[in-house]
C-alpha cells in the first residue's frame, strides 16, 4: 500500500482539464442522505433507512495567482455557475500539475469562490463545487480509431467506465 501525500492530490477542472493553481488545501466530501421508515411489522429497536440520494461537493484554497497557463482565480470567476468537468486524482510532474492517477471525475458547478485580501498579507481564495453528477467513478469518452468521439443521434456521449485495465 503506496500512501499518498496532500499535495499531491489535486483537482483539475475544463475540458482539457488543468489544475487549480495555487492550491494550499483540497478537500473532497461524498454524503449519502437516507431518510428513516418505519411498518407495522417492525420488531427491533433500530429505525429502518433508506437510501434517498447521493451528493458530493469539492472544495479548494490557496493563493491567488494570476498565472493564464493555469486555472487561476480570475478564470473560475468567470466560470462561478457554470458546469465544468472536474477531475480528482494524484497529481505530479513539474508543479503536480499532471493528472497521475485519476480517482474520481464528474460535473459540478462552481457554486461559491471566495477572495480574501488582508493587509500585508499574500491574498487567498476558496472555491467550492457542486457535484451534479458521475462523481463515483472515473468516466473516459469512446473514441474510434481515428480519434472522433462517438456521439448518439440525439446528442449524448458515449462514455465508459475505466476500471483501470
Amino acid at each position: 500500500m503506496a500512501v499518498v501525500k496532500g499535495q499531491n492530490l489535486r483537482i483539475f477542472v475544463g475540458d482539457p482539464a488543468v489544475v487549480i493553481a495555487a492550491a494550499q488545501q483540497c478537500e473532497l466530501n461524498v454524503h449519502l442522505n437516507t431518510e428513516q421508515f418505519s411498518t407495522k411489522d417492525d420488531t427491533g429497536v433500530f429505525d429502518n433507512h433508506q437510501t434517498v440520494s447521493l451528493a458530493w461537493s469539492l472544495r479548494t484554497n490557496g493563493l491567488v495567482t494570476n498565472d493564464p497557463e493555469r486555472n487561476d482565480t480570475d478564470s473560475m470567476m468567470d466560470r462561478i455557475g457554470q458546469t465544468v468537468n472536474v477531475e480528482f486524482g494524484v497529481a505530479g510532474g513539474e508543479q503536480n500539475s499532471d493528472m497521475e492517477d485519476l480517482m474520481l471525475a464528474g460535473e459540478a458547478i462552481i457554486s461559491d469562490i471566495t477572495v480574501v485580501a488582508a493587509n500585508r498579507e499574500n491574498a487567498t481564495y476558496q472555491i467550492q463545487l457542486t457535484g451534479t453528477k458521475n462523481m463515483l467513478f472515473p468516466l473516459g469518452l469512446l473514441q474510434t480509431y481515428d480519434e472522433y468521439m462517438i456521439e448518439t443521434s440525439d446528442g449524448y456521449q458515449l462514455a465508459c467506465v475505466d476500471d483501470g485495465n
